[in-house]
Formats: C-alpha cells, structure tokens, sequence
C-alpha cells in the first residue's frame, strides 16, 4: 500500500517524454515563436499608449470646448 501511495507523486518515463517532445522545438522554431511573443508584447504595449494618448486628446478638446464656451473666446 506504500507503493500506491508514492506512485501518484512520480511521473512516468512516457509522460516526461511526451511532455518533452511537445514543448522542445528546433532553434530556428524557437527563434520564431520569441520573436512573434515579442511582437505581440510590443502591439499590446503600444495599444495601450495609443489608448491613453487618445483619452488624453478627448480630454483636451472637452476642455477647450469648455474654456471657449464660458470665457466667450
């Protein structure tokens, strides 16, 4: 009954090698996929300050409209 125990905590030689086989990749695919990651962290980046760049402007022509509405400008 010991045995049973153990034997859920260890893994298998077959699901150590299927695991390897599906995340080890060649240089070059390596290579791609970080470079594609890279890609998608910099468009996601860049959304977020074209985001904010653009509630910035909102905010900046509300105000003016206001300023030029209450000074008579």
């Amino acid at each position: 009954m010991e045995e049973e125990k153990n034997t859920p905590l260890r893994r298998s030689k077959k699901a150590t090698a299927a695991s390897t086989e599906t995340t080890s990749y060649s240089r070059t695919a390596a290579r791609k996929q970080q470079k594609q990651e890279n890609e998608e962290e910099k468009t996601k980046r860049l959304a977020k300050k074209l985001n904010l760049a653009i509630g910035i402007l909102v905010v900046a022509i509300i105000l003016v409209f206001l300023f030029m509405r209450f000074v008579n400008f």
